[in-house]
């Protein structure tokens, strides 16, 4: 009797591990949808980083990281936790370790115990959101990496963008971008708000398994990411159209080379009238806005109407200051009051 009793108890147990372990292999998995990111929304120097993640797998805790850059903030300093909620993504702030304050930058990384993780980095100075009148655009601009095609091409999402700007955008390793990066191309922001664009990855990242990407602008706005080298997504034609309500899209900036202190040059600007009206001769001309003054003539008219869709060659005379260094000017076409397009310049002098 008391064998049997034994032999049905150990029955009972084989059964319920069996039940116990087909539940398991056939629970759902819980997945993130694309690539987790981090973007960094505001910073104070020195004290604290608000972030937004995103793409996470649902419900899931991560734990925060903070290093020196170089090594991805693995087995960083532990910073906090947060969670992601049922749409993927969370907003926390975290405070810079005391260890991590004075640097320049600082690594930030999130990872969970199932695996998923993402990172990115910040500058350590304080960064306020900046209000924008229209679109929704209040607050930091901030870019998102919508897919990715290895040592291809990469689709961001661009969101607050202020209007009228025109941003440069920066291709590079993520470990040495300030060092490696390579100039892709440069997207006027029209009307502003959120735009979607996609560039060509240069042969300087092809292989890299992280790539940076960064738009600046010479009114000093910025927005930057990281991203894997890793197929996701779809990525759309690396030549869309300009985004909506562009008035202009510049082609080319001249001079690209270095100047000699109080060299004469001439500042060209190749820029195409996407406006839907022409540039009339007598009503729109292009001036001088703000930076550094290096003209000869702070304002000019356009010796022809500029029809809609054409290309003209904006020219200024100027002189290169008389020191070495980094210098920007903003320029503008201007009818009456109203701003039309920017046309920014930096050059080198040594």
């Amino acid at each position: 009797m008391l064998a049997q009793s034994k032999k049905l108890l150990s029955f009972l147990v084989s059964t319920l591990l069996l039940t116990m372990l087909m539940l398991t292999a056939f629970a759902p998995t819980v997945r993130a949808d694309g690539v987790p990111t981090i973007t960094i929304l505001e910073v104070k120097v020195d004290e604290w980083v608000k972030i937004k993640a995103k793409n996470l797998p649902k419900n899931t805790e991560f734990t925060a990281r903070m290093d020196k850059m170089g090594n991805y903030a693995i087995g960083g300093t532990v910073v906090g936790t947060a969670k992601s909620g049922a749409d993927g993504t969370f907003e926390a702030t975290f405070n810079i370790p005391q260890s991590l304050k004075g640097l320049s930058r600082i690594a930030l990384r999130i990872d969970s115990a199932s695996g998923y993780y993402s990172y990115n980095w910040f500058d350590n100075k304080t960064a306020t959101p900046t209000a924008q009148p229209t679109q929704s655009t209040s607050g930091k601009p901030y870019i998102e990496i919508i897919a990715v095609e290895k040592d291809k091409a990469v689709t961001v999402q661009a969101y607050r963008f202020p209007a009228n700007q025109t941003f440069t955008v920066r291709v590079g390793p993520f470990k040495t971008f300030f060092k490696d990066y390579v100039v892709v191309d440069k997207i006027n922001s029209g009307s502003g708000g959120s735009f979607k664009f996609t560039v060509t990855l240069p042969e300087k990242v092809k292989g890299a398994d992280w790539i940076t990407i960064r738009l600046d602008s010479p009114q000093k706005q910025y927005a930057y990411n990281a991203f894997r080298n890793v197929s996701s997504g779809t990525v759309v034609s690396p030549t869309p159209p300009p985004p909506s309500g562009t008035v202009c899209q510049i082609i080319s900036t001249s001079p690209s080379k270095t100047l000699k202190p109080r060299e004469d040059f001439d500042a060209i600007w190749q820029v195409k009238n996407t406006s839907g009206k022409d540039w009339e001769q007598h009503s729109v001309d292009y001036k001088f806005v703000s930076g550094t003054s290096m003209h000869k003539k702070s304002i000019y008219d356009f010796k022809a109407t500029v029809r809609n869709g054409e290309t003209v060659n904006i020219i200024v005379d100027m002189l290169a200051p008389d020191k070495a260094g980094t210098y920007s000017a903003t320029w503008a076409i201007v009818a009456g009051n109203k701003t039309l397009c920017t046309l920014p310049i930096t050059i080198t002098v040594k």
